[in-house]
């Protein structure tokens, strides 16, 4: 019988079995210690579903030899834990996905965690619509996202449509709804996760001599971090930030999120 006093088998209880956390950290699973006993119910659940998430994107590669640097592991338990929102759950357990190696000393994910917890649910929502888009209008293509002239040419237009369905904004949220956007548009820039030379408002503010520019909207380019950030966040963080592109990796909209149109601008 598992001792109920334990942390490690608090978390366990709370997604079947602590066996499969040791699974996912290897060795670190000892630093889960006795602090969990005074956890509350929501941050055990919290923190189960991004061990369950991240058993998810794992699949097969959780029985290969590997572990999840220490650090990494003190960052989910202290801001994953307090984490409701299903995108936030879905980011951070695609970093414990990520992180889980043979390199004992990768410890990139701890940067990562840190970077989401300072991003708030409307700057993650829009992060998430961005390299989506990216990746729906240029995949398949030999791009360099290292590339300042490559990164230039992958500009999209996201019409003011297509973000305000992504965000679902609720009745009392619309009112505000372009006080959120200039928040996560900003943010997400302040935090490298977008080119600084993003653009929004009506038409005619925006490109005059482009032709893609039909409606009010934003105009964005990605950077090689914002890229870097979403391939953690689906357990790619391993692979190179240039497999974006190709027609093999796959990022499924798990969350539903209604992405809608977007468009090249070049």
């Amino acid at each position: 019988m598992i001792d109920p006093g334990t942390g490690l088998a608090l978390l366990g209880s709370a997604i079947g079995g602590k066996k499969l956390i040791e699974k996912i950290l290897g060795p670190s699973a000892d630093y889960i210690g006795e602090q969990l006993k005074e956890w509350t119910q929501k941050k055990v659940e919290n923190s189960s579903k991004i061990f369950k998430n991240a058993e998810g994107k794992l699949g097969d590669k959780i029985n290969e030899d590997g572990s999840v640097p220490p650090k990494v592991l003190k960052g989910i338990l202290e801001e994953g834990a307090w984490c409701e929102e299903e995108l936030q759950i879905e980011y951070f357990g695609g970093v414990l996905a990520s992180s889980r190696s043979g390199i004992s000393r990768d410890d990139r994910g701890a940067y990562f965690i840190s970077l989401i917890s300072r991003l708030s649910t409307y700057q993650l929502r829009m992060h998430y619509l961005i390299y989506h888009s990216l990746k729906e209008n240029f995949n398949g293509q030999d791009l360099n996202i290292g590339a300042g002239q490559d990164r230039e040419n992958m500009e999209l237009f996201i019409p003011f449509d297509t973000y305000q369905d992504a965000m679902d904004f609720s009745l009392e949220e619309v009112p505000n709804s372009w006080d959120l956007l200039t928040h996560s548009i900003w943010g997400i820039a302040k935090e490298e996760l977008i080119e600084n030379t993003f653009q929004y408002g009506e038409k005619d503010s925006l490109l005059k001599n482009s032709k893609k520019v039909y409606d009010a909207g934003m105009i964005v380019s990605p950077s090689s971090l914002g890229v870097e950030l979403f391939m953690w966040a689906y357990g790619y963080g391993q692979k190179r930030t240039n497999n974006f592109f190709k027609e093999s990796i796959v990022f499924n909209n798990d969350q539903k999120i209604e992405l809608g149109k977007t468009m090249k601008t070049k």
